[in-house]
């Protein structure tokens, strides 16, 4: 584990730990992580972590953004609030994901990943603010994986889009935080992944 409990630590740490979690979950649509939800992901990965090391007992989760009712994922214990996002194109039985462009990608729909930034932003929860993307792939061999996709559907290339998508919509600047990869899980769709970050000024 890292010395501090920062968003990049958090991304590490999270990546680091995934595959343990992943082996450990019974999952409702299949064995392994990835094909829980946002919520469940989270709260499992938060978990495991406090298992670990008792600095992540302080992070909290669900806070509420002052004069709102809506809710900020998580709260690092340095001040930071960071917003979490499933980043997943095809469901466990693996179907494309018909909701998950408008869940990550869209400006226009409630609660996506440019939305989380552009709340973050214009929130007073603090000076600076970050994005929690888990990313999942299927695995390289696998024959079903979307061929002319193929060379581009990485996480660096989404970590950049998204990045230029928000600033491109609501003018914020976000920069990539942190790309963390993982490997070897045990679902039969969703294999392998990265755990990505972004700094939101």
């Amino acid at each position: 584990m890292t010395s501090d409990v920062s968003l990049d630590a958090l991304t590490c740490d999270m990546a680091e730990i995934l595959p343990d979690v992943d082996s450990q979950t019974t999952g409702q649509y299949g064995d392994g992580l990835g094909s829980e939800n946002e919520e469940r992901q989270i709260k499992l990965l938060l978990q495991h972590l406090r298992e670990q090391d008792n600095r992540y007992r302080e992070v909290e989760r669900e806070v509420s953004y002052p004069a709102s009712s809506e809710r900020c994922d998580l709260l690092l214990p340095d001040g930071t609030p960071v917003e979490a996002k499933l980043i997943r194109y095809w469901r466990a039985n693996g179907d494309p994901e018909p909701n998950m462009i408008k869940h990550v990608f869209s400006p226009f729909h409630q609660n996506t990943l440019l939305t989380d930034a552009h709340s973050l932003a214009e929130s007073d929860l603090g000076a600076r603010s970050g994005l929690l993307g888990l990313f999942y792939t299927r695995a390289d061999e696998d024959s079903e994986t979307v061929e002319a996709l193929s060379g581009r559907y990485t996480a660096e290339n989404i970590a950049d889009k998204i990045a230029k998508d928000i600033a491109y919509w609501y003018d914020v600047e976000v920069s990539i935080c942190e790309i963390a990869h993982f490997t070897g899980l045990q679902h039969t769709i969703h294999k392998q992944g990265a755990v990505i970050s972004w700094s939101v000024e």
